[in-house]
């Protein structure tokens, strides 16, 4: 019987590409700004609205917001990733899902030195794809910097 590769899928927040193991996703929406209803803020947490998916509401985070990255990309074109988190799904804003790749295809490297300091709250793995470095989006460690769990 054939093992199965580990697959990872990549998506963009600004300039900068993530990558997310498949395990955690549930589904990808496009078209989601009217489905988002804004009266579900909590700034706290990086709330920004609640998704309407499958007859619920579900948390909408913006890490754009969240771990301070710069996007142009506006509400209108952006995708929902919707993820299984601890205490059911929520939804990650992204600008833009790119593709889905084995991990075979992922090269390790360091996180540069002079980043550490800034980003050890958020993430911790980086791998080269095609030669761009891409960050592991770590739900776990993007939980502890104010997303829902």
């Amino acid at each position: 019987m054939p093992q199965s590769v580990a697959r990872k899928l990549i998506f963009r927040v600004g300039e900068t590409g993530f990558l997310l193991d498949l395990d955690r996703l549930v589904e990808i929406c496009e078209q989601v700004a009217e489905k988002i209803d804004g009266n579900y803020v909590d700034a706290e947490l990086g709330i920004i609205g609640a998704l309407s998916f499958r007859q619920t509401q579900i948390p909408v985070i913006d890490p754009a917001i969240t771990l301070g990255i710069e996007t142009s990309c506006p509400l209108v074109d952006k995708r929902a990733l919707v993820l299984k988190g601890s205490e059911g799904n929520w939804a990650l804003l992204v600008d833009c899902v790119e593709e889905i790749v084995s991990i075979d295809k992922l090269d390790s490297c360091d996180i540069p030195p002079l980043l550490k300091p800034a980003i050890a709250a958020a993430y911790s793995q980086m791998s080269l794809f095609a030669g761009e470095p891409m960050v592991h989006f770590e739900l776990d460690r993007f939980y502890a910097f104010g997303a829902p769990s």
